[in-house]
């Protein structure tokens, strides 16, 4: 059971980040400004995504970096790739990374043309009886 009574306050949480990261994420700031019950719900997500996982600890920053690529944010792959190296991650594991996600992101234009590869696949099918 978690203890909710203490919280920290978005300030406390944006120094943690930057002590954590290097820098604090822009995108943090501009929430704690707006918002900053989300910053505090941000961390409050990520201590709970990392408590008791199965997944190693030298590959979750790997993970986390892999899922940022694959959006496409570019502040964010900047974050993970400076997180990994303070975690003694390897710039060709890093690298490698960056190859897997870019894999996984071009497959899903594969899997996300589905119905009209299968038009496709009618259409040849339709030419040849056709031609027949």
């Amino acid at each position: 059971m978690h203890d909710h009574t203490h919280r920290p306050t978005a300030e406390q949480v944006l120094a943690k980040m930057t002590l954590e990261m290097g820098k604090t994420p822009e995108v943090m700031v501009l929430l704690s400004k707006i918002k900053p019950a989300m910053v505090v719900e941000q961390a409050r997500s990520m201590d709970f995504a990392n408590e008791n996982s199965s997944i190693p600890e030298k590959y979750r920053p790997l993970v986390s970096l892999a899922a940022a690529a694959g959006s496409g944010t570019s502040s964010c792959i900047t974050m993970h790739i400076g997180n990994a190296l303070r975690k003694g991650i390897t710039p060709v594991e890093i690298v490698d990374t960056l190859v897997l996600a870019r894999v996984a992101v071009a497959s899903t234009v594969f899997s996300n043309s589905r119905e009209g590869l299968s038009m496709l696949v009618d259409s040849i099918a339709e030419a040849e009886t056709d031609n027949a």
